[in-house]
């Protein structure tokens, strides 16, 4: 999936994401298609196309020779932690959705390491702040479970 310019408006965005979904249909089923479709998945992720994105994120893993890992690594690879984080929690539900409990478990694993890191990283105001954000992105028992960690090492 190659954009070489953001669409205008949200139906153009969609009648493109249609159209590439098109494509990928008349496609064979390969580990090439299988890198595609993850990330297409998360394009449709991120404009809120649930419907094509647990249809192509199902594609996927039957394409992937290692499921799900280029699943996981569309939902991970770009933004900053908090973008990583939001990415975690939309692959989580994403895993809910396809009633497929590796992707939840992976996501979670990946969502409470993704933010215990950042949150360490942060000096003691800060930290405040990123576990709040980490509540809001994730859950209080993240939150609560990173805080406790933390309160422990010191």
């Amino acid at each position: 999936m190659v954009r070489t310019k953001r669409p205008a408006t949200p139906e153009e965005r969609i009648r493109d994401l249609r159209k590439e979904l098109r494509a990928f249909d008349s496609e064979p089923p390969s580990a090439q298609r299988a890198a595609r479709l993850a990330l297409f998945t998360r394009a449709a992720h991120e404009d809120r196309q649930l419907n094509m994105a647990m249809h192509t994120a199902s594609m996927c893993l039957e394409d992937d020779p290692d499921a799900p890992s280029l699943l996981v690594e569309a939902y991970t690879s770009r933004g900053d932690h908090e973008d990583r984080l939001s990415a975690l929690g939309d692959l989580r539900d994403l895993g809910r959705y396809i009633e497929r409990p590796d992707i939840r478990a992976v996501a979670e694993e990946r969502l409470r390491e993704t933010a215990l890191d950042w949150v360490t990283a942060a000096s003691d105001g800060e930290r405040r702040y990123r576990l709040r954000t980490v509540q809001s992105l994730t859950s209080r028992e993240v939150a609560d479970s990173i805080r406790d960690e933390l309160s422990y090492q010191s």
